[in-house]
């Protein structure tokens, strides 16, 4: 196989592994008559509600008033939520952050996010 041939396959190869991490990054947020799931990565250690979180994919469910983090089918935390609206449809769903602590939770698709109570430290644990 010459140089050149070899070269564009390599770089077809890592063009389809980014396209494949970048999908599994941007699935969007599912409907239910429970609520709104999504699968989501933490990247940092933080915390929700008191109860820490280590980095890892969590699959969140959330419903009128709480929102769920699972990992391995087995349910980590929970904590009561706020919805909101926002402007426009989030094109990711992401975890926000503030002083290592989760603070609102947007889906990809959709208008609404959540917004967790901040003072509650024992749910969950």
């Amino acid at each position: 196989m010459s140089r050149s041939l070899m070269n564009q396959v390599v770089t077809l190869l890592a063009a389809l592994v980014l396209m494949v991490a970048i999908t599994a990054q941007v699935t969007p947020a599912k409907d239910s008559k429970a609520g709104v799931n999504a699968t989501m990565t933490l990247v940092n250690p933080t915390t929700i509600a008191g109860k820490k979180l280590q980095p890892g994919d969590y699959e969140v469910t959330a419903n009128e008033s709480q929102v769920k983090l699972s990992m391995h089918g087995k349910v980590v935390a929970q904590a009561p939520v706020q919805w909101k609206d926002e402007t426009g449809k989030s094109k990711y769903s992401t975890f926000v952050v503030n002083d290592s602590k989760i603070t609102e939770i947007h889906f990809g698709g959709k208008t609404r996010y959540v917004a967790i109570a901040q003072d509650q430290t024992a749910a969950g644990n």
